[in-house]
């Protein structure tokens, strides 16, 4: 019986990369699963099969050695809804968001700027090791994650990735400096969220602005974020462009669309300083700040009733 199946939490943060390689019938199943169109039917057929799998890693630390984007990455699909995709459809995993994000990259490259993306809800880095391997070890990343679990598993891909040029801050953000609670989604750790603290809490971390940030580690352009918070995106984005000044805006943000939790209207605040939206999908939007004719052609008309977006989308099942 391989490790994979046998392993604690403790021990699989020991096992060296390889240990827990996909067995053959594991592999039959990953090889099937990542040949499936990326379409409704696809996505069907993958959650049948990869259970064939999942149900016989131990829950919820069960994980497997893989390689993607031409990086070594160990995935627990048991109890995190990104590695599980990433493990068994990668050709699924948020191909927009990677496509504009990919656009970016080329663009830096093309006036030999290095790459300076900002991961916020890192959670375990998914995002910031696509852009790594995409963008060069020329890149400058900077994963923000505070839950202590994705954080462990962030870090070790980090070591078995040497040189990757990422960055972890290992705190939460918000619209002010201090204490804020973590309320952990055990079943799907990319659903955890961020709450004031009540003085009974079990998980509390440090939190900082975005502004703070990124004036603490020195970085003071940014080509692209990502955030993804849980309904948190307008505490931190509205401060930091109310602000921080022009030229440390970002070009690109790919935003989850979480407009029933905001307070702030984070559409037409972005449409007002410019941004127009490039691409949609059912959970995320991604926005392009217009600075010349040929960004305009490449974004949509923006409809200033709802900040150039359509009506929320319902939630994927």
């Amino acid at each position: 019986m391989s490790h994979s199946r046998t392993a604690g939490s403790a021990e699989i943060e020991t096992l060296s990369f390889g240990a827990l390689a996909p067995g053959p019938f594991d592999r039959v199943v990953i090889a099937l699963t990542s040949g499936l169109p990326d379409n409704w039917l696809g996505l069907r057929l993958a959650i049948l099969l990869r259970r064939l799998v999942t149900m016989r890693l131990p829950y919820p630390d069960g994980a497997l050695d893989v390689i993607r984007w031409g990086l070594r990455l160990r995935l627990h699909p048991r109890d995190n809804g990104c590695e599980k995709n990433l493990l068994f459809t990668p050709q699924m995993y948020e191909p927009t968001e990677r496509a504009e994000l990919t656009a970016e990259i080329d663009r830096a490259k093309a006036d030999d700027t290095p790459f300076v993306f900002v991961d916020i809800g890192a959670n375990v880095g998914l995002f910031s090791f696509f852009v790594a391997a995409r963008a060069g070890r020329n890149a400058r990343i900077l994963a923000v994650e505070p839950e202590p679990e994705n954080l462990s598993r962030l870090l070790f891909n980090m070591r078995i990735n040497p040189g990757v040029p990422i960055r972890v801050a290992s705190i939460a953000l918000a619209d002010k400096a201090g204490k804020v609670a973590l309320d952990v989604d055990r079943r799907d750790r990319g659903g955890t969220r961020v709450r004031k603290p009540t003085g009974r809490d079990a998980l509390t971390v440090d939190a900082q602005t975005l502004l703070q940030l990124l004036q603490d580690v020195g970085i003071d352009a940014i080509h692209a974020i990502k955030i993804d918070v849980e309904g948190a995106e307008d505490v931190i984005l509205a401060p930091f462009f109310r602000n921080a000044p022009e030229s440390m805006w970002p070009r690109l943000i790919v935003l989850e669309d979480a407009r029933s939790a905001w307070t702030v209207d984070l559409f037409s605040l972005l449409a007002s300083l410019g941004y127009t939206v490039v691409s949609r999908t059912r959970l995320n939007v991604t926005l392009r700040r217009i600075l010349s004719l040929e960004d305009h052609r490449e974004g949509e008309p923006l409809d200033e009733r709802t900040g150039g977006m359509t009506p929320p989308r319902a939630p994927r099942a």
